[in-house]
């Protein structure tokens, strides 16, 4: 009787989520800890958005998907521009995404290799004349960049930005190091500086592991977790962890394969 309904839990959990994926918006199901700026009264859009983040260590052998990242959508939340740095099960990899909830529509950069130790800088950069982004990912170690333009839909205005942790996996499943740091946060508002004028709130869409956005100063956030502590998810199958988050991003990693 306990297993058969901790077996209809989990069903529950997993269609709870694919329906969820199909009617929402951001913030979308198996986001974990994140970070929502608020930018100053009167502003029409944030013209640029750009951190930089150092690779988390290889986390223990599993099948497990995730990915630290920032973005930022328009007041619908309907549009996400992001650059993204997945864990694909094997490798890390870096960069940027579009996605549309309406119509849907997706978009993704050239992936680029990147190692945990290494740095990442990701830039969101308004363009007046075409009303559009410019979304960029660059390894800074490396040099290598991947880039993609992106038109605002309707002439949408972005004004809400993001610092995410995304998809649900054991704890023991994330970096050993328990936390990712984004640093050197820059914001322009209308073409001026509002760093230090935006405010982040901490908030938890899908609780799991402790995740935590911590909002340490106006240039810096970090997110942390727990690798030791229990998850509603511990119990899964490969297979039901594979059906709750094989959505977005995670359907562009090669590597990233049904049980």
């Amino acid at each position: 009787m306990h297993i058969l309904t901790m077996k209809l839990t989990q069903s529950t959990v997993v269609l709870a989520a694919l329906a969820c994926g199909a009617t929402a918006q951001d913030p979308a199901g198996g986001w974990m800890a994140y970070a929502v700026g608020s930018v100053p009264s009167g502003t029409t859009r944030i013209t640029k958005l750009s951190m930089a983040w150092v690779v988390n260590k290889d986390p223990r052998p599993s099948r497990a998907f995730f990915s630290p990242w920032f973005g930022m959508d328009p007041a619908d939340n309907l549009n996400l521009i992001q650059p993204v740095n997945p864990w694909g099960g094997d490798s890390w990899s870096a960069y940027t995404e579009y996605f549309q909830w309406s119509p849907v529509h997706n978009s993704n950069s050239d992936q680029i290799s990147v190692s945990g130790g290494q740095t990442l800088h990701g830039s969101l950069d308004y363009n007046e004349q075409s009303d559009s982004y410019t979304l960029t990912q660059t390894n800074v170690d490396t040099g290598s960049v991947s880039t993609q333009e992106v038109k605002c839909q309707d002439g949408k205005k972005y004004v809400l930005p993001y610092v995410v942790y995304e998809k649900l996996f054991p704890c023991a499943d994330y970096p050993p190091e328990g936390v990712v740091t984004f640093t050197n946060i820059s914001i322009e508002c209308d073409g001026s500086d509002c760093t230090k004028d935006v405010t982040w709130a901490s908030k938890v869409k899908d609780a799991n592991c402790n995740m935590k956005a911590n909002i340490i100063s106006p240039t810096e956030i970090s997110i942390s977790w727990d690798t030791s502590a229990p998850s509603r998810y511990d119990n899964f199958t490969d297979s039901e962890l594979f059906a709750l988050n094989y959505h977005g991003w995670a359907t562009k990693i090669p590597s990233i394969i049904a049980p």
